[in-house]
């Protein structure tokens, strides 16, 4: 087994102009492993690196030789003696030079920022390229590819993405300057704004590193980086558009303040068989989420040791809020509004959804719908109210499927009656199945989509009553405004991951609800009658669960965070805000005799 070293082995080589390259191998050379080579980026060396190293190494049974290099002038490497030895000719020697010295015929390089830059150079370099077997590349493209993506708009949305990254990259200016970026480093006051830049994007949640321990030479020679090559490749509509072979995957942090991503997902500097994900975080993610680039990375270099087929075109990943391909899970899905959302979701294009209800026959009466609609379903048996029972379904899903992308927390049950009339047992089971379930599915399936770093949606299955409240229906409205603000605080809690919390709030919706509703403090004959008059006023009524369902999904696609679901819903949630005295006036009458 390969062993991780916190203090890696330095191996001194000479580039091709004399300067020295220190390269950092954080585990012993074993030739018969995939070796990883690390490019760090401006104003980086190679400690950004640290944590990735340890989770490729620590955390997949050494399966992979780790190493990285300090760039020319940053780190332990040494500086050239005029600003020509920063160019990129030299910079694609220096990584044929490191390859060489390592003594392996193929690396797969992962590179961030502008290692990502010269790592394109070396892809789409004759005399190099044969030497790299994969290209993982963080927020960093091909130079003469982002120069046709600032002349490519043609629409109104691409126009707005060039000017979104022509003020993104107001910084190379600033760089290009004489003079005054060195001032603002020698200062200080620049080193605290670069600081101040790395903070952005950062889980509260699993940010795993403060930063990149640098020196002043870090920060000043890593300039020559931009001055020896800028802006040319930006200026020269003629300028030549390499391809290559190599396998590359681009992860794109969603909050990369300096390369967008739309220039990161730019089509065409993927080649065929690339693929593009986009992550959480922001440019500094590499130390933020180490976890998460160690993942992607070992899946791309798995995928590429293995031989899988590359397919036709590239692929770029859709993001949490498109429907397309994703995998959803609904509880409660046997019927009505679950079923409805399941049906309406794979009509949207959901690659898979998972029923989950306690009828195992409701179940796959839904899934038998889900596939007719063109989606795959798989079926699980499961009581929300049973946090143990959610914990293995949750990872019983992730081993068989993946990562859940949507979840819709919506089981439930309805409950009518006074406070008076309800025993702490009524009490107990609206509140482990209405409020507890929704917290059992999202602390499991959450965890998971914090961890995976992509993204994701949860979906609260609230109610009109959790905003109306009413005397007669003291415990089910409880229960739902309880729904309602552990939605609003969750949706904040997670957002820094990407996660987007929504709740919904339908009205009355003609379900069999009314059929099953307990009728607190009534007789068995008397609750058959007031069942049979609910379910008349909600057929009557007949808003149906495929209009909430179409209003679920297109949550989904739009993130807000409270969603009122038909006219009484609406007008409830307005009034709650207008006149709250209303509401409380309303909330004395008692529905169960209208």
């Amino acid at each position: 087994m390969t062993t991780f070293s916190a203090t890696p082995t330095r191996i001194t080589v000479t580039a091709s102009d004399g300067v020295t390259l220190a390269v950092h191998a954080y585990t012993e050379i074993d030739r018969q492993r995939p070796t990883v080579l690390a490019i760090h980026g401006y104003p980086d060396n190679h400690h950004v690196w640290d944590g990735v190293a340890r989770q490729l190494s620590e955390n997949h049974n050494g399966q992979y030789n780790f190493v990285a290099y300090d760039v020319r002038g940053a780190g332990e490497s040494g500086r050239p003696d005029s600003r020509s030895g920063y160019r990129f000719p030299q910079l694609i020697s220096d990584v044929a030079a490191v390859i060489d010295s390592l003594g392996i015929d193929k690396v797969h390089l992962l590179a961030h920022d502008w290692g990502s830059i010269q790592a394109w150079a070396v892809v789409t370099d004759e005399t190099v390229t044969g030497r790299v077997a994969s290209l993982t590349s963080i927020s960093g493209p091909h130079l003469n590819y982002a120069g046709k993506f600032l002349r490519s708009a043609r629409t109104p949305r691409g126009v707005l993405d060039v000017a979104r990254q022509f003020l993104a990259s107001g910084y190379l200016w600033y760089f290009l300057c004489p003079g005054l970026p060195e001032l603002m480093f020698r200062t200080g006051l620049g080193v605290k704004v670069v600081e101040a830049f790395e903070r952005i994007g950062r889980s509260s949640t699993r940010t795993q590193s403060r930063g990149v321990a640098r020196s002043s030479a870090d920060y000043i020679n890593g300039l020559n980086l931009y001055r020896a090559n800028m802006p040319a490749p930006f200026l020269a509509p003629g300028a030549e558009l390499p391809a290559t072979t190599v396998a590359v995957q681009v992860l794109a942090p969603r909050k990369d303040i300096f390369v967008t991503p739309a220039l990161q997902r730019f089509a065409g500097s993927i080649p065929l068989g690339g693929r593009v994900v986009p992550i959480e975080g922001g440019h500094w993610v590499v130390t933020s989420r180490p976890d998460v680039i160690a993942r992607l990375t070992r899946e791309w270099i798995d995928r590429v040791v293995d031989g899988a087929d590359s397919p036709s075109a590239s692929a770029v990943r859709t993001g949490p809020r498109d429907v397309r391909g994703k995998l959803a899970l609904i509880t409660g899905a046997g019927a009505g509004i679950g079923r409805a959302t399941a049906v309406e979701l794979a009509r949207q294009g959901a690659g898979t959804v998972v029923i989950v209800d306690r009828d195992l026959a409701a179940a796959e009466e839904t899934a038998a719908a889900v596939r007719d609609a063109g989606a795959g379903a798989a079926v699980y048996q499961a009581d929300v109210s049973d946090d143990t029972a959610i914990n293995e379904l949750a990872a019983q899903v992730n081993n068989e499927h993946g990562v859940v992308d949507i979840l819709v927390n919506n089981a439930g049950i309805g409950m009518a009656g006074r406070f008076l009339e309800t025993t702490p047992a009524h009490w107990d089971n609206i509140l482990a199945i209405n409020l507890r379930g929704v917290l059992n599915g999202s602390r499991a399936f959450a965890t998971q989509m914090v961890d995976r770093g992509e993204g994701g949606t949860i979906i609260n299955v609230s109610s009109a009553a959790a905003f109306l409240p009413s005397k007669s229906m003291i415990a089910y409205g409880t229960t739902k405004a309880a729904v309602l603000a552990f939605s609003e605080s969750l949706r904040a809690d997670l957002a820094d991951d990407g996660i987007t919390v929504t709740a919904v709030c339908p009205g009355f919706v003609n379900t069999n609800i009314a059929k099953s509703t307990v009728y607190a403090g009534m007789t068995a004959d008397e609750q058959e009658r007031a069942r049979h008059r609910a379910d008349s006023a909600y057929r009557r009524r007949n808003y149906t669960p495929e209009a909430t369902a179409r209003a679920i999904v297109k949550a989904v696609k739009s993130g807000p965070p409270v969603v009122p679901i038909a006219a009484e819903s609406r007008v409830g949630y307005a009034m709650r805000r207008i006149s709250p005295s209303l509401i409380r006036l309303l909330a004395r009458y008692d529905i169960r005799k209208s």
